[in-house]
């Protein structure tokens, strides 16, 4: 429910930057810190190893996010700063299904072998180090896991193989199916598989005592979605918003204070999806720069022009796929944005 109105079904919305389309290892490699970089610090661990399998793809199911990820090696460390300054309070299960990786955290260390879960707090400091890996990862919002007394947090940097009881066998089972059949499975089979991946983790993962949470602002989390859905309307704005949701200026204004104010935030999503479109990471055929500008809810293309050029520094039919490691940066921000938004 948004605004206590039932949504729509849910589209596929995915993030997929076709890393193997980018033939140069350092572009590549580049493109995908970018991309990781609204969540990790990063940084490639020996030059000598190459960045040829980099792979990642994001599914934003609504109640989770579902990520199927591989990488060179590298170490990664989530910082305080961003802990601090992106305030999500969601947990990241890992299916590792290659390669090993290394966790160091403030009471100690882990490592993660093929077949084996790791429970990560994304309001926890942690660092990671791998010479090569592949995963299964799922983003969960803490909350959805109350309902069951669970306490995450006292599982930050767990690693449990996947073999040791029948539950997370079970889980590793239903995400390995989920890969296989998401991009092909309308949306209400989406649903469904969400749905029990959710109710899965619950019981394999949740044990211990609840506690009291700090969440976002459940309106800022339900506007971010609004607006991702309806990027496309020109009448996109403070006044429907405020209609939409029942709010003033000011308490709206505070809501997306760091980004500048609603009209800025909005503004700056309607560049990073033209982006995304101009530089072909959305596929399909090249789209005129004036279908570009109605898609993303310009009146004009000379108004959505100017926009774009005081943002990025060229024009919009300068745009070609050479500029695809601009567009997975915004796709960064966009991940970061699904984050906060679950």
């Amino acid at each position: 429910m948004i605004g206590g109105l039932a949504e729509s079904p849910m589209t596929l919305r995915l993030i997929d930057p076709r890393f193997s389309e980018i033939e140069d290892d350092q572009v590549r490699l580049r493109a995908w810190q970018e991309l990781t970089s609204s969540l990790f610090v990063s940084s490639r661990a020996s030059a000598a190893m190459p960045a040829r399998d980099l792979f990642f793809r994001c599914y934003n199911l609504d109640r989770m996010l579902f990520l199927d990820h591989a990488a060179c090696a590298h170490s990664a460390e989530r910082t305080p700063s961003q802990i601090v300054t992106q305030g999500v309070d969601h947990i990241f299960i890992g299916l590792q299904t290659s390669g090993v990786t290394r966790l160091t955290g403030a009471n100690g260390g882990a490592v993660a072998r093929v077949g084996d879960f790791f429970v990560l707090d994304l309001a926890q400091r942690f660092q990671s180090e791998t010479d090569g890996m592949a995963a299964i990862h799922i983003c969960i919002p803490r909350r959805r896991f109350e309902g069951q007394g669970g306490r995450l947090s006292a599982r930050h940097m767990h690693v449990l193989p996947s073999n040791s009881n029948p539950l997370l066998k079970l889980t590793a089972d239903h995400l390995l199916n989920m890969r296989a059949c998401l991009r092909r499975a309308d949306a209400e089979q989406r649903n469904l598989l969400t749905s029990a991946a959710l109710a899965i983790c619950s019981a394999a993962f949740a044990e211990g005592e609840g506690s009291a949470l700090d969440y976002p602002a459940v309106a800022a989390i339900e506007i971010r979605q609004f607006i991702e859905d309806n990027i496309d309307r020109r009448d996109l704005g403070v006044e429907l918003i405020g209609s939409r949701f029942g709010l003033s200026r000011t308490p709206l204004y505070k809501l997306f204070e760091t980004d500048g104010g609603v009209a800025s935030y909005i503004r700056n999503r309607r560049l990073a999806h033209a982006m995304r479109i101009l530089a072909g990471v959305e596929g399909g055929p090249r789209q005129r720069v004036s279908s570009v500008a109605y898609a993303c809810g310009y009146q004009s293309e000379k108004i959505f022009s100017r926009a774009f050029r005081r943002r990025y520094g060229v024009n919009p039919r300068e745009v070609n796929r050479t500029f695809q490691s601009i567009a997975v940066r915004e796709k960064g921000a966009l991940l970061a944005s699904w984050i906060q938004s679950l």
